[in-house]
């Protein structure tokens, strides 16, 4: 970074504890205008478990779920397509008539070694050879910072390659403030320049920069797009610009509780602020060795009547148990046929993000008629009921994964 940007950033913003105060007075308010809608059903998520579960219809989609709107008069799209998204894609969109800016965002695993709060005690020090992973998001600041609120748009536009921005939920996860430290696997450290809320951030646990995170998030996920004129012929040019064959998605505001790729599934913070946070080392090909303190105080083995030998968290097993039992009163017990796990320490694929199975929070029925990549054979009583307990279906994933149900919400108690 030149000395005269370092001068005019200083200038501006300050340095040292009042820049970090700022930054975090500023997104504090932002967060209040933002996150209580977007918070509402990550919060769900959080309730202690309870013996007297009831189903629970899905979480409606509507105004109360909006994400932010980066001006009032624009109209915003998140774009996103399997695993990744082509190279190219946000430089082929962006010349569309009709376009009035996009900006590419990273994503993936960030491994962390350790974190210091910032009066430099240590906060989290797994065992030697295990990480923690953190999911991470990576933004250009010049293209990203217009889709953010006025209010926090200049703690984006002046992040350094060096300083990160947590959400608030995985804040305290971390157990930290602006001005901690975290380390990454390498031995690289960033210091925590401020606390935003998860709603800016597509509930991300960890935000850089993309020069800062060049290494960590290559990988680029998802597009927003802002647009003036007709959605659908936004969209379809839009998929003009990819192969025919690669599935695309799109949401607007209003219709996915956060901007970010693959919103059918819980975000990983809120999947650790339900579950736990583990420390892991890799293992062969996809699978991970999980730390085993973690695993004897989260982990149950028992029979159950319709699954069979199961291995599960502890907290998955009321609504687990609450739409097994509810098979049986409707005599559909015989809608599952075969029951292919629940706790499964794996990677979705080499390299990438960590299954929920991981956690324990999901499970695989009727794989045998139900593989991945294929039109779904479950029966639509079994999807209503697993759906009404609180479970997301992959049959309506872009990469559908129809014997797959994992945690989604927790019903609540009554």
């Amino acid at each position: 970074m030149s000395e005269h940007r370092s001068a005019a950033r200083s200038a501006a913003h300050g340095s040292g504890p009042f820049r970090r105060w700022t930054w975090r007075a500023i997104a504090g308010v932002a967060g209040v205008a933002l996150g209580a809608a977007c918070m509402a059903s990550a919060q769900r998520a959080q309730r202690a478990p309870s013996s007297s579960l009831r189903p629970v219809s899905p979480v409606p989609v509507g105004p109360t779920h909006a994400a932010p709107v980066p001006e009032p008069r624009d109209r915003v799209l998140l774009v996103w397509t399997p695993t990744r998204l082509p190279d190219t894609m946000a430089a082929r969109v962006a010349p569309l008539a009709g376009v009035e800016r996009v900006t590419s965002v990273n994503g993936g695993l960030v491994s962390m070694t350790r974190s210091w709060d910032a009066g430099g005690g240590i906060v989290d020090q797994p065992r030697p050879g295990f990480v923690i992973p953190l999911d991470g998001m990576a933004f250009d600041p010049a293209t990203f910072a217009p889709f953010v609120p006025a209010t926090v748009r200049p703690v984006f536009e002046h992040l350094r390659a060096d300083e990160v921005l947590l959400g608030t939920t995985s804040a305290r996860l971390r157990r930290v403030h602006a001005g901690a430290t975290l380390e990454l696997a390498g031995g690289r450290r960033v210091t925590v320049a401020g606390i935003v809320d998860d709603s800016v951030i597509g509930a991300a646990e960890v935000a850089f920069t993309r020069t800062g995170a060049s290494t960590e998030l290559p990988t680029p996920r998802y597009l927003l797009v802002a647009y003036d004129g007709d959605r659908t012929h936004i969209e379809v040019a839009i998929r003009g610009t990819v192969e025919a064959a690669l599935p695309v998605r799109f949401r607007g505001p209003g219709e996915t509780p956060f901007f970010r790729q693959g919103d059918a599934v819980l975000a990983q913070v809120f999947l650790k602020a339900r579950f736990g946070e583990f420390a892991f080392r890799p293992g062969e090909g996809k699978t991970i060795v999980i730390d085993p303190d973690w695993e004897r105080a989260n982990l149950v083995s028992r029979d159950d009547p319709i699954l069979g030998r199961l291995r599960c968290h502890k907290d998955l097993l009321p609504a687990l148990d609450g739409a097994m039992r509810e098979l049986e009163r409707r005599h559909l017990a015989f809608v599952v046929a075969s029951f292919e796990g629940c706790w499964n320490p794996v990677r979705i694929v080499e390299g990438g993000d960590l299954s929920r199975h991981a956690w324990g929070a999901a499970v695989d029925l009727n794989y045998a008629k139900n593989p991945t990549q294929i039109v779904s054979a479950q029966d639509p009583r079994l999807v209503d009921v697993m759906t009404r307990w609180g479970f997301t279906w992959g049959g309506h994933w872009l990469v559908p994964d129809p014997a797959h149900f994992e945690f989604l919400r927790l019903p609540p108690s009554g």
